[in-house]
Order: C-alpha cells, then sequence, then structure tokens
C-alpha cells in the first residue's frame, strides 16, 4: 500500500457524515492499523479525522475497544522492541503514546505506523483544544493523563521532555502515575514538575496558577522555585511567583467533578466564569449588582438554575432573551 490510498482518506475529515458511516470509516482506520502497512501520512490524516468532530472520536472509541487497538499494538511494540535488541538495530520511536478521550479504559491506544525509515510509534504532536462546556482527556503514554475543562487549550512539546505540554489557556487536571517519570509543563513563563502527583492547572485572563491535589510539585519563574506539597496552591505573573498558600476546604471540589465553587466571589466574576460554560451568555446590567459577594457550589450541568438561584437568593431582576441571552438587572 502506498501513502494516500487507503480509502478513507478520500473524505473531507469534516464532512456530515451518519453514525453508521463514521463507524464504517472508524473500523477502516483501525483495520489499517492493525494492517501494519500504515504510514506516516496515514497517522496525519486519522489524525485530522479524529479531530473533525466528537462524533468521529467516538467512533474511532468505540472501533479501537472493539478491535483490542491498545493490546494488539503494545504487544506488537513489545516484540518489535525485543527482536530489534537482540539484532543490535536502533529502534525508532515516537516520545509519545497518545490517546484521545474516549479510550481511558484501555490505558492507552498505541497509533502503529510503518515509516520508510524505521517504526514510527505515536500520532504526531500538536494542539489540542475544547469548545465550550466540551471536556476532554489525553492519555499520554504510562501513567500520565490530561484532563481539558471548557474553552482550553495544550500543545505537546517535545522540547519539554517526555509527556511535556504547554497549557496555553484554560484549565487541565493532569495526573502524573508512577511509570510516567519526571513531567515538565509550561503555562505562561512558569514550569512546573511533577512525578506522581495529581495538579489543577489554570491560564486565564489574570489567573495563572497551579493547584497541588495529591503529591508534590516544584514551580519555576525567573530564578525562583515554589515547592508545594498536597493541599497548596501557587499563582504567578509574567516576571514574579507568588506565595504558597493553603486550599481552602471548598477547594476539595472543582470542575473535573461537575462543580463551580465559589468563596466570597464577586457576583460579576461568577457570571463570568458561568459564561466559560453556557452556550449564549448572561449579562450584568447593574454594576452595584456585579460588586456583590456570593459563596457556593454550582453544578455545571445545571448552570440555567443558577440564574434563577440568584433571582430568589439576592431579588434581581432576570429577563431572558433569545439566543441564550440572559439579562440581569
Amino acid at each position: 500500500m502506498t501513502e494516500g490510498s487507503h480509502g478513507t482518506h478520500r473524505h473531507d475529515v469534516g464532512a456530515s457524515m451518519t453514525e453508521e458511516g463514521l463507524a464504517r470509516e472508524a473500523r477502516s482506520w483501525v483495520t489499517l492499523l492493525q494492517s501494519g502497512e500504515a504510514t506516516e501520512q496515514d497517522a496525519h490524516r486519522l489524525a485530522e479525522w479524529r479531530q473533525a468532530s466528537p462524533g468521529h472520536e467516538v467512533a474511532f472509541s468505540r472501533a479501537a475497544r472493539a478491535h483490542a487497538l491498545a493490546r494488539a499494538a503494545i504487544t506488537a511494540l513489545r516484540s518489535e522492541r525485543e527482536a530489534r535488541s537482540s539484532r543490535g538495530d536502533r529502534v525508532v520511536v515516537s516520545r509519545r503514546l497518545l490517546v484521545g478521550g474516549g479510550i481511558a479504559a484501555a490505558a492507552s491506544v498505541v497509533l502503529a505506523v510503518s515509516a520508510r525509515k524505521g517504526a514510527l510509534i505515536g500520532a504526531p504532536a500538536g494542539d489540542f483544544e475544547t469548545g465550550k462546556g466540551e471536556r476532554r482527556t489525553l492519555a499520554l503514554g504510562k501513567g500520565l493523563s490530561i484532563e481539558l475543562n471548557t474553552l482550553t487549550r495544550v500543545s505537546l512539546r517535545e522540547d519539554l521532555g517526555q509527556g511535556g505540554f504547554e497549557l496555553l489557556r484554560g484549565e487541565a487536571l493532569v495526573t502524573v502515575g508512577q511509570g510516567a517519570g519526571l513531567v515538565q509543563v509550561a503555562a505562561g513563563q512558569a514550569r512546573i514538575l511533577a512525578g506522581q502527583a495529581r495538579l489543577g492547572l489554570r491560564n486565564l485572563p489574570g489567573d495563572l496558577s497551579v493547584t497541588c491535589m495529591e503529591g508534590r510539585a516544584r514551580v519555576l519563574l525567573a530564578g525562583r522555585e515554589a515547592v508545594l506539597n498536597a493541599g497548596e496552591t501557587v499563582a504567578w505573573t509574567a516576571k514574579a511567583l507568588g506565595q504558597v498558600a493553603r486550599l481552602p476546604k471548598m477547594a476539595a471540589e472543582g470542575w473535573w467533578r461537575g462543580v463551580l465553587v465559589f468563596d466570597n466571589a464577586r457576583l460579576g466574576d461568577v457570571i463570568d466564569e458561568l459564561n466559560r460554560y453556557r452556550e449564549g451568555r448572561i449579562v450584568v446590567a447593574n454594576p452595584a449588582i456585579a460588586s456583590r459577594r456570593i459563596s457556593g457550589a454550582f453544578y455545571i450541568d445545571q448552570l440555567d438554575q443558577v440564574v434563577e438561584q440568584l433571582r430568589l437568593a439576592y431579588g434581581v431582576r432576570i429577563l431572558r432573551m433569545p439566543g441564550g441571552v440572559v439579562m440581569v438587572t
């Protein structure tokens, strides 16, 4: 088989398809991967195909499970490495084993392709992002996963070492397991290093921070270093690293549990956060109302109820308009 000869390539990756059609194409991709004839170009095309829509990703996830792609690819990789090692050959392996969100149960899915200059294992590095209200999980090799919150973008970076990535915007929950080794993450001008830890990262306007939920992490910026233990957090700006602080008890909950938690926050800031998840927009027309302080926890999948709670608790007026626009006066 030559590069570009696979039938799936003839489809526009952004084209609308029925669920049955997506399932058929997904099975074709899995079959190609298992055949051992896939090329590096095939790997790039598959990455584009999977990112075309959530339906494409779901279809591929289901097909991968059905064909036990992860187990077969990992077994093939192990055998190839042993065979080449016995012959003294150089084994060419990419630094990342990349998996899309829906295959977390399989630990990792490996895209195995035959490149003209040796074996290439892994999907091409690149950017991954989520839309409004969307969450996605990336599994990067053994023991490392990144959960992306709404409106989040990350970029995999070879220069940060195996599993290294940059949080370009949004929020991410990073789990570094025992087999992942030391992982380096960039956010703004800071570098975060962690092994066997669970971290919550934020890169939002005016809010660059990391929270250590489990394990330990180091944060490096402009010649300074902060060491975080479980239950501690630190924020920074472009040039200055803040002081390490203990997390409030309410911080045990968070977006990764489907909950937004606010502690004495400005109502205007709360509304801005809700707008990151909710289709349409909530607009606070009265500056005095926006300055009010509130505390509470709200379920992300019930955000429309939050507006009603604000009306009852604070006596504000609510005006609902077309397109999901809500005026708070």
